[in-house]
């Protein structure tokens, strides 16, 4: 018995000393916005040489361009459906551009904003809201119904909105300069208080209600039950994006100065996995599940970095599954995903018992723990660099 508490303290203390994911690579260009949607689906875009932007693709081994437009820059991607959407502005003229994936090409869509657009959200594949500066009517949002753009005249207000959040379709948030927020429901926009004065620049809604907003010198604001509260930051660097690693309640976060922070349990720390963390603003981050993301960073006249995370013990997410992601544990039925890029390991990963038995080799891709007694379980591998990466795994029926 005392063996057996051994093991599992073991492997509970080694979680604590994570695999180092993170791993740089070369960047397809000077990346400003990012979607992923799965570990062999991804865009990027950003300015690919003088006065031209470039849409890159990943397919899981590689990037690969796929379209350019000169004199216009991209600010802001995200994922609707098959579909993919990006905004940004005319280069040196302030016009807000749009641009939409037709599974084919990315084409230049009509749109009636004329100031710069900084965010763009897809809350599905027939409703989406993009926003940047005020225009002189300052109406700063526009929506997409009904396959064309409008302005959205419920919104008045001379902010700039840096970052969109919508969970749903009848229901989101807008953040922008001196801490502004704005919540969006069933049509109608409401300023709500917010605790600080500073630049917000992205935003990220887990839920209708719950989420998380970053911005100049290190903010961090957590929303809980609509009331947006400060949170402790352990940076007071410029933060620039924001994502959530699928459902799993993980975050994170990026910014100036090769800043990467990580939030688990609601706690935001520096990740101390980055590879040598590079001296560069990073603009964009996306994660498409917990077991895979991306961070790009560059300087204006300097280097870009692109740094590509993987996890070989992250439970994959999808109802084919049966995982339901906890803060402290992930709960399967019968079918446990592990990710695919777990095979990177050199030693197998096991299934462990609440006693610290061996109960089942787990190998990438679907296990079938369909004839395993319910109950807590231990999924542990070892890898080349640390003793073992442990996540904890309640089967139930």
């Amino acid at each position: 018995m005392k063996c057996a508490l051994a093991v599992i303290g073991l492997c509970l203390l080694a979680a604590a000393a994570a695999l180092p994911a993170w791993h740089q690579v070369q960047s397809p260009c000077q990346v400003s916005a990012a979607a992923v949607a799965s570990a062999t689906d991804a865009w990027v875009a950003g300015t690919a040489g003088t006065y031209l932007s470039g849409f890159y693709h990943w397919d899981g081994s590689d990037w690969t361009l796929a379209d350019t437009f000169r004199n216009q820059l991209v600010y802001d991607i995200c994922r609707a459906g098959a579909d993919a959407w990006a905004v940004g502005e005319q280069f040196n003229f302030p016009d807000g551009v749009v641009f939409r994936w037709t599974g084919e090409h990315w084409q230049q869509q009509d749109d009636p904003f004329d100031r710069t657009l900084q965010a763009v959200e897809f809350p599905d594949s027939l409703h989406g809201f993009a926003a940047g500066a005020a225009p002189v009517t300052q109406h700063p949002v526009m929506k997409y119904t009904d396959g064309e753009w409008r302005l959205d005249s419920a919104l008045v207000t001379r902010r700039i909105l840096l970052g969109l959040a919508f969970p749903s379709a009848t229901k989101g948030y807008a953040v922008g300069d001196s801490g502004a927020v704005f919540r969006c429901e069933d049509g109608t926009w409401t300023q709500v208080p917010s605790p600080t004065t500073c630049i917000l620049r992205r935003v990220a809604m887990a839920s209708d209600s719950e989420g998380w907003a970053v911005g100049d010198g290190g903010t961090i604001l957590r929303c809980l039950d609509d009331t947006w509260i400060l949170a402790p930051s352990p940076t007071t660097h410029n933060l620039r994006g924001i994502a959530f690693a699928g459902s799993s309640g993980e975050a994170w976060a990026v910014g100036d100065s090769g800043t990467i922070l990580h939030c688990v349990q609601d706690s935001w720390v520096t990740d101390p996995f980055v590879p040598d963390p590079p001296d560069v603003p990073f603009y964009a981050v996306s994660f498409s599940s917990a077991a895979h993301g991306w961070a790009f960073g560059y300087k204006t006249f300097g280097a870009s970095v692109a740094l590509h995370f993987s996890d070989p013990l992250a439970v994959e997410e999808g109802a084919a599954a049966g995982v339901r992601p906890t803060p402290n544990a992930t709960i399967v039925r019968s079918v446990l995903r592990l990710a695919d890029g777990s095979s990177a390991s050199s030693s197998p990963s096991w299934l462990l018992d609440a006693a610290g038995r061996r109960a089942l080799r787990l190998r990438p891709g679907a296990n079938d723990v369909s004839q395993l007694a319910p109950g807590v379980y231990f999924a542990a591998g070892h890898g080349v660099r640390a003793a073992a990466r442990v996540r904890k795994v309640v089967l139930s029926r």
